[in-house]
């Protein structure tokens, strides 16, 4: 194997291997690709090479030079530390045949793309053999709820088992306003996936405007199918979404979601899923901290084979830790859920509320504490099993407005 040493900034590689396996490992300054049967990349230029600088007031031309000039191996284009402007957003269309796009940088707030008046960067996918690898910088705006920051879009119409593509990820990337955390500027849209499976997602943090204890505005993951293709595989995990509207947004047929060691603070909605969609299924939910003013995870449509285990809501007097409008097949276990106000009204903060029910669901091992009420299965709701709990301060503990429910057990 190859190996290239660089100077610290972002590593982008452009690699495209015919039919064999691509090996890559990387840290902030080295950049190793090897392809069975290829030489081995000899050199990693600066985007410096391709007219780029922190003192330009456009780098779009040089990146989107950088990237297109590949051979055989690839191009690797090194960023020093620092900001790049971007005068406008940047896309880059991936080739055909396995082919995949890096960026790396030195760090989060130490390498920072930065587009003043939105804009962003999008991947366009052509086929299942693509993928993109973003990884260790920031993605920032210097202007209030314009653009999407990164967007990953498959183009290709693909059919069959849509797990059966190749593995993208975002890593240890900070998408927020160019003023700092939480400040003024924000991003509409800190990620889109569209259309694209087999997505990771460690240490990303997306950030709102700030000035209040809860924003509602800016949106931290969206994920879109394309003509109702299902789309699968999408791990989260050691992330944070503030102050945004909606942490992460679910579109039609989304399916094998798990979020673990996340964490959503100031936002309106954690975890949403809008009403009226089809296809949902696999939402796992684990070892998470929730902080949200309307509901730390809101389900409006049947979205089968949900679980959350050992999470913490904190829930205002104006929120329900997890809302599923429509419930199927749902599991509660070893959560704990805590009053986040000064006092409570009559109906809320509420810990978990079940709507419409098409499967049952079971509701155990949690911990309710300065809760209006703990649980509340409303009119429609069937096939619940609450048992088993723990309630302090709790003025309800369970309200049962459904019919075929199980309440009690090893305890209320």
């Amino acid at each position: 194997m190859g190996k290239i040493t660089s100077a610290l900034g972002i590593v982008l590689c452009a690699g495209i291997a015919a039919a064999q396996t691509a090996n890559f490992r990387t840290d902030p300054s080295v950049a190793v690709h090897a392809v069975s049967g290829t030489a081995p990349v000899k050199s990693c230029p600066s985007i410096e090479t391709y007219g780029g600088s922190t003192g330009s007031a456009d780098n779009g031309p040089a990146l989107v030079a950088a990237l297109t000039t590949s051979s055989g191996d690839g191009h690797c284009v090194s960023f020093p530390p620092g900001r790049f402007t971007f005068a406008s957003a940047v896309t880059f269309r991936l080739p055909e045949g396995s082919a995949s796009a890096t960026l790396s940088g030195s760090g989060a707030d130490v390498t920072d793309l930065y587009w003043p008046d939105g804009g962003g960067l999008t991947f366009e996918f052509v086929g299942q053999d693509n993928s993109v690898h973003v990884r260790d910088l920031s993605l920032t705006t210097g202007t209030a709820g314009a653009g999407r920051a990164l967007v990953l879009q498959q183009s290709a119409k693909l059919g069959g088992n849509p797990a059966d593509s190749a593995l993208s990820d975002v890593s240890a990337v900070s998408i927020r306003g160019a003023d700092g955390y939480a400040v003024t500027d924000y991003w509409e849209t800190g990620v889109a996936i569209v259309g694209v499976s087999n997505v990771n997602m460690a240490a990303l943090v997306v950030t709102g405007p700030g000035g209040e204890a809860y924003a509602s505005h800016g949106q931290g993951v969206v994920l879109e199918s394309i003509a109702d293709e299902p789309l699968v595989v999408f791990n989260i995990a050691g992330a944070s979404f503030n102050y945004l509207l909606k942490g992460l947004i679910y579109g039609n047929e989304v399916e094998g979601v798990t979020i673990s060691q996340s964490n959503f603070t100031g936002d309106d909605y954690g975890i949403f899923v809008p009403g009226g969609l089809h296809g949902l299924d696999q939402l796992a939910v684990t070892s998470s901290q929730f902080n949200c003013a309307l509901a730390g995870v809101y389900v409006g449509s049947y979205t089968s084979d949900t679980l959350f285990s050992s999470n913490l809501f904190i829930v205002p007097n104006t929120g329900t830790g997890i809302l599923l409008k429509q419930a199927y097949l749902y599991s509660a276990v070893g959560n704990a859920f805590n009053g986040g106000s000064a006092s409570m009204t009559s109906s809320h903060p509420v810990g978990i509320e079940i709507g419409l029910t098409a499967g049952g669901g079971t509701i155990t091992g949690n911990l309710f504490d300065n809760m209006a009420a703990a649980v509340v299965l409303e009119k429609g709701s069937t096939g619940g099993n609450v048992q088993s709990n723990e309630y302090s301060n709790d003025p309800v503990t369970v309200r049962n407005l459904g019919s075929g429910n199980r309440v009690g057990g090893g305890s209320p």
